[in-house]
């Protein structure tokens, strides 16, 4: 099925604890990959920001969605992330158009 919705996920990591959420993202990566309804998933670091994390995510629907925010994996690492996070905010985003990238000319 196609993804219906994108989760943007902005968030802060205390400084100091940069490395031990980027692994500690990727582990759990590997668990969210396993729901059948995920459909992908990216952690993103801005550019000369310690500690300002994106993570973006795809699912079917938002009920899939929200029943992983309930699954005891999430709670889990939520548990972990929040004795390491400084802030942040979550965005539902669903697509209104996409565009394929334009075919590019051969020389």
């Amino acid at each position: 099925m196609t993804p219906g919705l994108r989760v943007l996920l902005q968030i802060r990591i205390t400084e100091g604890h940069e490395a031990e959420f980027e692994e500690l993202w990727r582990a759990h990566a590997e668990t969210v990959r396993r729901f059948p309804d995920n459909h992908g998933q990216q952690l993103l670091r801005r550019t000369g920001e310690r500690g300002s994390y994106t993570v973006l995510t795809d699912w079917t629907d938002e009920p899939s969605f929200r029943a992983f925010e309930q699954s005891p994996e999430q709670q889990s690492y939520l548990k972990k992330l929040w004795a390491i996070r400084a802030g942040g905010q979550m965005h539902l985003l669903e697509a209104v158009h996409a565009l394929s990238p334009a075919a590019t000319a051969e020389a």
